[in-house]
């Protein structure tokens, strides 16, 4: 599975990583307010609407009948065409240097794997961008690849 999210960052509560977008079986694609509740996978995560927590804490219930395994995929949703499948979500992220919005393809402890990174592309190094949540973090000398940082959505309760 890699390096598996701090677990800090995940669960409800503000600071922590929002859903962009996500689509739940039964359901339909949603923009709804929704956050990880735990990394079961390489690309799979528990995911859960917000509204589904309760006043106990970040990951309070521990379940609840509607989290799902969802998939993080790259999808830039229906406006770029490419609509999600039930079992998928995103997670939308911008680049420091332009502005420019990524389509997180893999999440790490300390970093992330954004939408056109590998060696035939214009970010050869984007698989290991560094990232803040909600805002874009200083230079990290202990990732000499990272050509760019990124602040991934944040939560705000």
């Amino acid at each position: 599975m890699g390096r598996p999210v701090n677990k800090d960052k995940l669960g409800y509560g503000d600071g922590r990583i929002a859903v962009t977008r996500h689509y739940f079986t039964g359901g339909s694609e949603a923009t709804t307010a929704a956050h990880i509740v735990r990394q079961v996978g390489d690309a799979k995560f528990v995911v859960r609407l917000d509204s589904n927590n309760d006043a106990g804490g970040p990951f309070s219930p521990r379940d609840h009948a509607d989290d799902e395994i969802l998939k993080l995929v790259n999808k830039t949703g229906t406006g770029g065409g490419e609509a999600l499948e039930a079992g998928e979500f995103t997670i939308d992220t911008v680049g420091s240097s332009d502005s420019t919005v990524y389509q997180v393809t893999k999440l790490r402890n300390k970093t992330v794997q954004i939408e056109g990174s590998g060696a035939d592309t214009t970010l050869p190094n984007a698989n290991n961008a560094i990232y803040g949540l909600g805002v874009f973090p200083e230079e990290d000398a202990n990732v000499p690849n990272a050509v760019i940082s990124v602040a991934l959505p944040v939560q705000r309760p």
